[in-house]
């Protein structure tokens, strides 16, 4: 307590790698990421006090309407994470429209896109996929490559450290449960 080098932007990383042909980024992606963090190693020192989740959870949201904390399917899915984790309170914070050099998230994008500079993603791993006019023709085959791509991006961004911590980068499957459950917003009372 009353240490400025206690405030830090530092920290491990984690990066889902996600097909948002095949699963885009929602709320209830996040919530799966959120429990995903919750389990990961890298995590346990910032996330885990005595074995259980920190009473306090801060989490800065670009403000789009995936992540906005006005909305109803953010508010159902945190409140769900209050519950869940025994929390003594969730603050879900935006920065003003224009402002995203303060943005945490933007500020790990820099270096992780230095380390794709020159790498070269395949996109026909096990065949095209792609007709002659570059539509797709056959989509289980496109998401074979897409995940071939993922994993070769996630080792990429799983080998490195950032101000001294590590990167935790996965590929995600394409997976529609996540979208089923979205918990029921309480009533006020």
């Amino acid at each position: 307590m009353g240490r400025a080098e206690a405030i830090t932007y530092s920290g491990p990383t984690y990066v889902a790698i996600r097909s948002d042909k095949h699963s885009s980024s929602t709320v209830s992606t996040h919530a799966v990421d959120f429990n995903q963090l919750a389990t990961l190693n890298n995590f346990k020192e910032i996330m885990r006090d005595e074995g259980c989740l920190k009473p306090v959870v801060l989490i800065s949201s670009d403000g789009e309407p995936d992540e906005n904390p006005r909305y109803p399917k953010v508010i159902s899915h945190e409140i769900h994470h209050f519950v869940k984790h025994d929390l003594d309170a969730i603050f879900i914070f935006t920065n003003a429209p224009g402002r995203s050099a303060f943005n945490r998230v933007e500020r790990r994008i820099a270096p992780l896109s230095r380390e794709l500079s020159g790498l070269i993603l395949p996109h026909d791993s096990y065949g095209s996929h792609l007709d002659e006019q570059g539509r797709t023709k056959d989509h289980d085959l496109e998401k074979i490559n897409f995940q071939k791509a993922g994993k070769v991006l996630a080792e990429v961004w799983d080998n490195m450290v950032i101000d001294g911590h590590d990167v935790v980068a996965e590929y995600v499957e394409p997976d529609d449960s996540s979208e089923s459950f979205i918990p029921d917003l309480p009533s006020p009372q």
